[in-house]
């Protein structure tokens, strides 16, 4: 599994959202997927869903407001014996699993991979390339992608400027999800036939915990299949 490729965060930055995630999430056509929606399990998850693995890339914990992403890391081909990365966000979601709060030392045990997550606690980085590392994030505006975090990458850079430019002037982060669909250098959307951009996501929590989460979905092509809107309380 892929996840999605080019993400940025704006912690504690944004005078009316505190929190906004948004991202494109870039994979192959043929894998099998589910739009955003509720989770039925009784997890409280908000989030797309593979339904290849069973996991997810990207989600907001409704119950507690936890809200994490993930990206894989170019490099080394994927070892298949290695844990779920889908499944590590899920345990990260719920706060509940073998890998809810995971240690330094558990991050090796999954294929290579950048994440964000953010919860009562502050937000976090989590990577293991190009070695493992938990590090805290002051608020502010990050951004990650398919690169080690020690090396440039001009999609997420770009990404990192325009969520910074919204901050700057308090706009509708919603206008980001235009942003996402830039194909020119560096581009933030992949229009393929086999493989390329699958999902847009916006996830944005104002002040009273009210969150606001879309999703753009897309065919082979870049071809728009609809969009799913949802708002909903934490807590």
């Amino acid at each position: 599994m892929r996840y999605m490729c080019v993400v940025a965060l704006a912690h504690q930055a944004h005078p009316d959202w505190p929190l906004i995630l948004i991202g494109n999430r870039d994979e192959f056509h043929a894998r099998p997927s589910a739009a955003l929606a509720a989770w039925d399990d009784g997890s409280g998850i908000v989030a797309g869903r593979d339904l290849q693995a069973g996991g997810t890339w990207l989600g907001v914990h409704a119950p507690s407001g936890r809200i994490v992403v993930v990206t894989n890391v170019r490099g080394a081909a994927p070892d298949p014996a290695k844990e779920s990365r889908g499944a590590l966000v899920v345990d990260m979601l719920r706060g509940d699993g073998r890998f809810a709060d995971p240690a330094a030392s558990d991050l090796d045990r999954f294929n290579a991979f950048n994440l964000f997550a953010v919860g009562q606690g502050g937000a976090r980085l989590l990577t293991n390339r190009p070695e493992p590392l938990i590090a805290s994030l002051a608020p502010g505006v990050h951004a990650l992608a398919n690169e080690p975090i020690d090396q440039p990458c001009p999609r997420a850079e770009r990404l990192r400027a325009a969520l910074e430019t919204v901050v700057g002037t308090g706009a509708d982060p919603e206008i980001l999800l235009d942003t996402l669909m830039a194909e020119d250098d560096p581009a933030l959307f992949l229009r393929g036939d086999i493989y390329g951009t699958r999902a847009s996501t916006l996830a944005a929590i104002d002040a009273d915990g009210s969150v606001k989460m879309i999703e753009r979905g897309y065919e082979a092509g870049g071809r728009p299949i609809g969009t799913t809107a949802l708002q909903f309380h934490i807590g």
